[in-house]
């Protein structure tokens, strides 16, 4: 019994730790692998949009060219004429990092594209949740186009997707299309849970999924060991395995018990002279009903004092040495420490199933 729980402790032990240790790395390794899905979502979203508006601008057949590179900005303003008039915006540095369209083609292609249309924001989350299905899968996105261009576009929203992904804790970023900051996209991502997003492949996360395989099966073997035990103890309840011989002298599976001399003979004939102690309790585990012994009836055939504080040390040492003695791998006689339903915390002589 106290190997069984020694056992018991230090595997779940083992497994509780190694379950703590699990958890964090792979919280750790799903809030990099959200961050990094995020990372590529937006060069994703900018690759996507690059694409949608060259598409959507081919629709309008308007024949577009232009030479030279792009145009060098000295000033820290930028101008636009439209029929309404000049427009003068100045260059805001935290803005131009949200723009998603780097070359001035692009966004002079885009400003274009929302005053002679109405574009279709559902194929540029279409193209974006394309690539998203490659990056990461479960992925879901949405996107909000606020037009503050001149006119009757001033104020005209598009949106694409399902509306209630629009919230705050979806939001992905705002950016805008144009270098004026007149066109906002406003982009809302779904991201997997951390289990999906972890990187299960990590050295740490595979060692500890090991252990813990490795401590499970440990646990189950435990529990099935200590299951068929308590199942050979409670057969001697029915079927009685110990054979009277002769006068003082009885058959324990391969063992034979000479009560008489003191002896253990085994089937391979070789002798054993039993120790006093370990003697006395094999004639006790005989002669008792259903050869279990109670924790106090083994103190009693001992001759310990019960008020000994070291009671269960000699317990323990003093059952090995008979478990020892009988040497179950030969003879298939083993005990096996139990609770009897009348009597109680004990010892059940019993045999091993073969």
């Amino acid at each position: 019994m106290t190997n069984y729980r020694q056992n018991l402790y230090v595997f779940g032990g083992i497994l509780l730790l190694t379950l703590g240790i699990l958890t964090f790395q792979i919280y750790e390794s799903g809030m990099e692998g959200r961050r990094v899905c995020k990372q590529k979502a937006e060069t994703s979203l900018k690759s996507a949009t690059e694409l949608w508006v060259n598409r959507e601008f081919d629709k309008l057949g308007i024949p577009y060219s232009f030479s030279g590179g792009e145009p060098e900005v000295k000033s820290k303003k930028r101008r636009m004429m439209l029929p309404e008039g000049e427009f003068v915006v100045e260059i805001d540095s935290v803005k131009e990092t949200k723009r998603l369209l780097a070359s001035w083609v692009l966004n002079s292609k885009v400003r274009m594209l929302l005053l002679l249309s109405e574009p279709s924001v559902d194929l540029l989350n279409e193209l974006w949740q394309k690539d998203l299905n490659h990056i990461q899968s479960y992925c879901s996105s949405a996107i909000k186009l606020q037009s503050e261009l001149p006119g009757e576009k001033k104020g005209e929203r598009f949106i694409s997707s399902d509306s209630t992904l629009m919230v705050d804790k979806y939001k992905l970023g705002t950016y805008y299309l144009d270098d004026m900051y007149f066109l906002e996209l406003t982009a809302y991502l779904v991201i997997p849970s951390l289990w999906l997003c972890a990187d299960w492949g990590e050295n740490g996360i595979a060692i500890c999924l090991v252990i813990v395989v490795f401590c499970l099966c440990a646990l189950i073997f435990i529990f099935s060991h200590k299951k068929k035990n308590k199942n050979n103890a409670e057969a001697n309840n029915t079927n009685d395995f110990v054979t009277y011989i002769s006068e003082k002298k009885y058959q324990i599976s391969g063992v034979l018990f000479d009560e008489e001399a003191g002896t253990l003979t085994f089937d391979d004939r070789s002798v054993v002279k039993c120790p006093m102690q370990a003697y006395k309790l094999l004639s006790a585990f005989i002669h008792a009903e259903n050869h279990f012994l109670s924790n106090d009836r083994i103190i009693e055939i001992c001759g310990w004092n019960p008020a000994d504080t070291g009671l269960k040390g000699k317990k323990r040492v003093t059952i090995s040495q008979l478990r020892k003695l009988l040497n179950s791998k030969m003879s298939h006689v083993n005990l096996i420490s139990c609770k009897n339903e009348e009597e109680g915390a004990g010892v059940y002589l019993f045999i091993e199933e073969q």
